[in-house]
């Protein structure tokens, strides 16, 4: 029998314990932008620890050739190329997508589990959240720990963030909000568990 603090545990591979790649934190990683080709490498960390890297080149001269290549060690030497493609925005330019190389959508994220050897969408690898499985008083707590650890802050009820290098005034503002909201529904979960008890 569950209860308030048990959640689903349906055995799916998290999207948090995989790699992720995301296109457009890979164009502002580098000086590529619409309409160039470039090459770089993509490290990842986890709690401060390096847990792998990439060599990349992305080449976005033409709609009709545009490609991510990347070269990395998985379980062994990958090299793979992910098509890509862009739409129009409204107001000009345009807007660049990867192409999962199992399902053919059209993503902004792909993912590699610890134990696969390319990347594939979420649907693709059938990858759950951390927060879907989590109970109903768990989720405000990981919603706060995530936002918290997207500023480079320490997880906890009531912690201050410094706003990261490059960030806007005004981004940060939003995003502090935001942390207020969610440290306030963590309270509140707080105080509706002790009424209970």
């Amino acid at each position: 029998m569950g209860s308030i603090h048990s959640g689903r545990q349906d055995g799916k591979p998290l999207v948090e314990d995989c790699l992720s790649l995301d296109l457009a934190w890979l164009m502002r990683l580098g000086p590529i932008r619409d309409g160039q080709a470039g090459s770089g490498e993509i490290n990842w960390s986890r709690d401060g620890d390096h847990v792998a890297a990439a060599h990349f080149r992305l080449d976005l001269r033409s709609t009709e050739t545009a490609r991510l290549m990347l070269k990395f060690h998985a379980v062994r030497l990958v090299e793979q190329a992910i098509t890509l493609t862009a739409l129009p925005q409204h107001f000009g330019g345009r807007r660049w997508w990867m192409i999962c190389p199992v399902t053919g959508e059209r993503v902004r994220t792909l993912h590699l589990p610890l134990s696969g050897e390319s990347f594939a969408s979420r649907k693709a690898w059938g990858l759950a959240y951390r927060v879907e499985r989590l109970g109903r008083f768990d989720r405000p707590f990981e919603k706060l720990f995530r936002a918290q650890r997207r500023l480079g802050g320490a997880q906890a009820l009531g912690m201050a963030v410094q706003r990261p290098k490059g960030m806007w005034q005004r981004t940060f503002a939003r995003h502090v909000a935001a942390l207020e909201q969610r440290d306030l529904a963590c309270v509140e979960q707080i105080a509706t568990l002790v009424k209970r008890a």
